[in-house]
């Protein structure tokens, strides 16, 4: 029975994926031909470092890819689950044979749709060229999501070591703040990067409203614990005696809202003040 040119098609196109991304990545191909989790090739960016005069390749950050023949919407409706649950950066590679290239479109907004919206009942991946985060999402909202990914490289096999690092970065930028933006869904706090140059958007609802409490204490330990390492480094200056007293207050009245503060916060606060008053 002979082979389908579509199927053989398809074929090519991957194995000139898996081409040029071995050439920044490992590259590992969890699937085959007869399933589609929602990933052809999951990868981990090295960077070459010289180990004992020779080089190595070093391991940076993971991702995973979808790869596509056309840039035409990628229909996401049975791969929803698998989306709410990966804990990777996510691209769309749409390759091209004349010339053999790929361009990567960024789905790294993916937690803020779930965020804002839960589990849609449709979705679909745009691939478009420009990015405007306060215009990520289009449809119907929760009942046919449709969720535009950006352009962030375009790979070539003409690409040289030095013509490739650039791109290589960029997309190492990309996955640290989709990574970032994953990890405030999992931890449910719900504030993420848009852009990773002060853009920010902060979703409240049902799961933020359960845990921006919890999470607020958890921030308040951390800022006794730095100050009182600041003390440590130098006698403290009015504005951080000031900074102190605030701080303090919001404790106490914490503490005659919500009971007694945790230890992780508690002790910190103590240290700290006892600290301020020995100098």
């Amino acid at each position: 029975m002979p082979h389908l040119a579509t199927f053989r098609k398809g074929w090519e196109n991957e194995r000139l994926a898996e081409y040029l991304l071995s050439r920044f990545s490992f590259v590992a191909q969890p699937t085959s031909s007869a399933d589609d989790l929602g990933s052809d090739f999951f990868c981990t960016i090295f960077e070459i470092r010289e180990v004992s005069g020779q080089d190595a390749l070093m391991p940076r950050i993971s991702f995973a890819i979808q790869v596509k023949s056309s840039v035409d919407d990628v229909p996401a409706n049975n791969k929803i689950d698998y989306l709410m649950g990966l804990e990777l950066p996510f691209f769309i590679g749409v390759v091209g044979q004349s010339p053999p290239e790929m361009n990567i479109y960024s789905a790294e907004l993916l937690p803020l749709l779930f965020s804002e919206l839960g589990r849609p009942e449709k979705l679909s991946l745009v691939p478009v060229d420009a990015f405007d985060p306060d215009k990520y999402l289009d449809g119907s909202g929760i009942a046919d999501a449709r969720m535009r990914c950006h352009l962030v490289a375009t790979l070539s096999v003409k690409d040289d070591r030095s013509t490739l690092a650039p791109k290589v970065e960029e997309l190492i930028r990309i996955c640290v703040r989709a990574r970032n933006n994953i990890a405030t869904r999992v931890n449910e706090e719900h504030i993420y990067d848009l852009d990773g140059k002060g853009l920010h958007k902060i979703v409240a609802g049902s799961g933020s409203a359960l845990h921006f409490r919890a999470n607020f204490v958890k921030r308040l330990g951390e800022v006794f614990y730095n100050l009182y390492y600041i003390v440590g480094q130098a006698p403290p200056d009015e504005f951080l005696i000031a900074e102190f007293s605030a701080f303090e207050t919001l404790y106490h009245q914490l503490e005659a809202s919500q009971g007694p503060m945790p230890p992780f916060v508690r002790i910190p606060y103590n240290a700290c003040k006892e600290k301020m008053l020995l100098l």
